[in-house]
């Protein structure tokens, strides 16, 4: 029996708005914009995992750039989200059904932040695990381990909902029930899959 559901932030509860990276690779030089963002992406990985705090993150990125001026429009940028109102309210029948509805997402401090106070998810979630408190990426089996021992609930009895096939097999690999779902799939098809379990009606 599930009593634990474990949702994916970004492609499942949440999206990018349309335009997010192009907009993020117009800080720099037409032509130097992939650069730009492959640079930020890795300098961001212990952000993800709370051993850096975001904003030294950018500022050192912006830095680098020779954009020292624009760290506050860059960090604004990681708060342009769109939040998916059918998963939200998905979200609110499971925990009405009796079953627990978390959020478990690779995030930094700072966007993790944002979605905890400015989105509401404290409220729209009965917890939620973000690598950056976690201490850990979701491509680590110890993510769902600790995430467990938090919920202090068996593997068998938790399911996990991803966009990213990658993230769904560690989750299965420890052990939870785990389905691969984006937004763009539509939320009829989300609940299908959850009926399939016995979630829902």
């Amino acid at each position: 029996m599930i009593r634990a559901v474990l949702l994916d932030a970004d492609g499942v509860v949440q999206e990018n708005p349309d335009g997010w990276l192009d907009d993020l690779k117009a800080f720099v030089a037409e032509g130097d914009g992939q650069a730009f963002v492959d640079d930020l992406f890795a300098t961001e990985e212990p952000a993800m995992t709370g051993e850096r705090g975001f904003r030294d993150v950018v500022a050192e990125v912006a830095g680098r750039w020779g954009l020292p001026e624009r760290v506050e429009e860059l960090l604004g940028h990681w708060r342009r989200i769109e939040v998916s109102a059918p998963v939200v309210a998905l979200a609110g029948e499971l925990r009405g059904s009796g079953l627990r509805c978390c959020l478990a997402t690779n995030q930094n401090s700072f966007r993790a932040a944002y979605m905890k106070q400015s989105l509401g998810y404290d409220e729209v979630f009965d917890g939620a695990f973000y690598s950056c408190d976690l201490g850990v990426l979701k491509s680590s089996p110890a993510f769902f381990t600790r995430a467990l021992e938090r919920l202090r609930l068996p593997a068998a009895e938790v399911l996990f909902v991803d966009d990213s096939e990658r993230y769904v097999d560690t989750a299965r690999d420890v052990g939870l029930h785990g389905e691969l779902w984006s937004t763009c799939e539509g939320i009829e098809v989300l609940r299908d899959r959850l009926g399939a379990l016995g979630i829902g009606g």
